[in-house]
């Protein structure tokens, strides 16, 4: 009986704990945009009434690469007038670390893209540009 008690102990002892890692999370990865100003997408990001015009977020993300490099697709929606049209770009780039901060520098070859943007991460699941929020 005492053998059976310290067979199941040993069991039970094995199956306890051991589903979270102690590991470093890695910054590389998707991260999901969640919201803009505080707001979920889609987020409205211009507004004029009197024009008739409208500028929407849709939806974002962006994806770290251990390489330096970054891609970011977005869409978005933009009404003229009364006429909707639905949009998309990718920008791409290269990415520079250090610590939890980085510093992002989009191509030049879209419409929409180009620059240089500051971003931190958490350390774990959300990478904040600005007012900005992203996470995996």
């Amino acid at each position: 009986m005492r053998r059976l008690a310290s067979i199941l102990f040993i069991l039970v002892a094995a199956g306890c704990g051991g589903d979270k890692s102690t590991a470093p999370k890695r910054l590389e990865g998707t991260y999901t945009l969640r919201t803009v100003n505080g707001a979920q997408p889609p987020v409205i990001v211009y507004d004029d009434p009197a024009s008739g015009q409208r500028g929407e977020i849709m939806s974002g993300s962006i994806t770290l690469s251990s390489g330096g490099t970054f891609s970011s697709p977005w869409s978005f929606r933009i009404t003229d007038n009364g006429t909707v049209g639905n949009y998309s770009e990718t920008c791409t780039g290269t990415f520079t670390r250090t610590g939890n901060h980085i510093v992002m520098t989009e191509d030049d070859n879209q419409s929409f893209c180009g620059g240089q943007y500051d971003g931190d991460w958490d350390g774990n699941d959300t990478f904040t540009e600005g007012n900005v929020v992203y996470s995996r």
